[in-house]
């Protein structure tokens, strides 16, 4: 078996190392990164720099190899002509956990939520405005992913709406 492995996404300009799950398949369809990376952009639609890096599960989840390994990280960077991420440097996130976190609060903490996997909460590529000017349809993937996928509640939000939507024998 494959060993497990974290993404970090590393922005030098907003000096922050966030965190998402590893991807397999084609690039073209990684819309998690895509979409983290829609986020780091210049008012005028300029990405911002950075650097996207993989690193095994086991060893990111230790915190005491967490901390040596975003120490690592800034050294490498201040080795490369720059200050690093510096000292200002702020903490790594798990960026859609803490998306996750926020909704299921603003829920009222429910184990029935009524957003579940509906579009307001699709996670997709920022690409509506390059897709309009080639003129093509709006977004659409049988791989899309949800902020639900990462809600503390996702299993038990996932069986109650089974429980509601599976046919009735």
């Amino acid at each position: 078996m494959a060993e497990e492995n974290v993404r970090l996404l590393l922005c030098k300009d907003c000096k922050s190392i966030e965190e998402l799950p590893d991807h397999q398949g084609n690039p073209r369809e990684d819309f998690l990164l895509e979409n983290l990376v829609s986020r780091h952009t210049y008012p005028d639609g300029n990405r911002h720099f950075g650097q996207l890096m993989a690193i095994s599960k086991k060893h990111w989840e230790n915190t005491e190899y967490q901390a040596e390994i975003v120490k690592k990280i800034n050294e490498q960077m201040a080795g490369g002509g720059s200050e690093g991420l510096g000292t200002d440097f702020y903490t790594t996130k798990a960026t859609f956990q803490e998306d996750a976190m926020s909704c299921w609060k603003k829920h009222n903490r429910t184990l029935d939520c009524g957003d579940f996997r509906t579009t307001k909460v699709q996670l997709t590529p920022g690409t509506n405005a390059a897709r309009k000017a080639a003129g093509l349809p709006k977004y659409r993937s049988a791989k899309d992913r949800y902020l639900c996928d990462f809600c503390p509640v996702m299993n038990r939000v996932r069986a109650d709406h089974f429980a509601k939507t599976a046919p009735k024998e």
